[in-house]
């Protein structure tokens, strides 16, 4: 069933929709959780007027249902960028699309994607183990998003339970203590070797007025590549790709995609502060498997709930429309 979220409001956005479809290898996550809270109308709405067939889906289809979402947004004053790429055909030329602005957002949580690459790139190697031990000592809690502040501390815990809360509650406490493990230079080399010329992983959440280091940064084709790569399985082992599915398949941030398609098989990861607010991640609709980006950023205000109220809903429109058109 098509799903359909009210939004309400003027809107002033910034979007980045970057998309991959691809038939890949079976992924074995199975998960699915909802948010206290969340509230979803759910509406049947028109069939696309632009059928595809199945694993055909066009990318100049996909262009007239995004474009015109990326000219109202700009309209009303909001930066919007939008990239896919077609993965529905094994063995051949993937088909790309990018719309929209071509200019580097404030991430937000979604370059957490960066140190969740690395760290199982690193497990790959046998550097480090998802199952090794570690205390988180009350000095390395921040604040912002996350479950691990209102543990007792010390907390004995895991790689593992880090990492998976790095995605799925987007703990920024958890991303601090992988990064101590990691190291923000091994973080950086990865994404050097990927090619990724924008996306800088620069400085820890939450740094501190001290630190001088500058801000980490994406743009859209950047986090299309490294998506891209993580679902190819080129930078990771394909056991680390489903692994880091499964755990984005298990979002609880369900303020964007999540709102308008809970329940629906996607995996994705989120961002927002500032002005800025993002989802990223994948639809996996068989045979229309999709790698779907979508960044804003809201320049008539510097408030962080009104350019979410502003943002969200156009985050959640744009994932929705790509949805809905690529499904049955």
């Amino acid at each position: 069933m098509s799903r359909l979220r009210n939004v309400v409001g003027k809107l002033a956005i910034a979007v980045t929709v970057v998309a991959t479809f691809g038939a890949s290898a079976p992924l074995t996550a199975d998960a699915s959780t909802s948010v206290d809270n969340a509230v979803t109308v759910r509406a049947e709405v028109p069939t696309p007027s632009l059928p595809a067939a199945r694993g055909e889906t066009s990318m100049r289809e996909l262009e007239a249902i995004v474009q015109p979402l990326i000219d109202d947004a700009a309209a009303k004053g909001v930066r919007v960028s939008v990239a896919i790429t077609d993965q529905s055909k094994p063995g051949k030329k993937k088909q790309s699309l990018h719309l929209g602005s071509t200019e580097p957002y404030n991430p937000a949580s979604i370059i957490k994607l960066a140190l969740l690459t690395t760290l199982m790139r690193q497990v790959d190697r046998g550097i480090i183990s998802l199952d090794a031990p570690v205390t988180v000592s009350p000095y390395m809690v921040v604040g912002g998003s996350g479950t691990l502040q209102d543990e007792t501390m010390p907390y004995d815990t895991t790689v593992r339970e880090l990492a998976r809360r790095m995605v799925v509650v987007s703990d920024n406490t958890a991303t601090n203590v992988l990064l101590y493990y990691v190291g923000v230079p091994t973080v950086r080399k990865l994404l050097d070797d990927l090619g990724l010329k924008v996306m800088k992983f620069n400085r820890q959440m939450f740094p501190g007025s001290l630190i001088t280091d500058p801000p980490n940064v994406t743009d859209a084709a950047d986090m299309l590549s490294l998506l891209d790569d993580i679902y190819a399985g080129k930078v990771v082992s394909g056991k680390s790709r489903d692994q880091i599915i499964s755990w984005m398949r298990a979002q609880e941030v369900n303020t964007k995609f999540g709102a308008v398609l809970d329940g629906e098989p996607i995996a994705h990861k989120t961002g927002e502060s500032g002005n800025v607010t993002h989802d990223v991640g994948y639809f996996l609709l068989p045979h229309h498997e999709i790698t779907i980006v979508v960044l804003t950023e809201v320049t008539t205000t510097t408030d962080f709930d009104t350019a979410q109220e502003i943002g969200n809903p156009i985050v959640q429109r744009i994932g929705l429309e790509v949805y809905n058109h690529l499904g049955p």
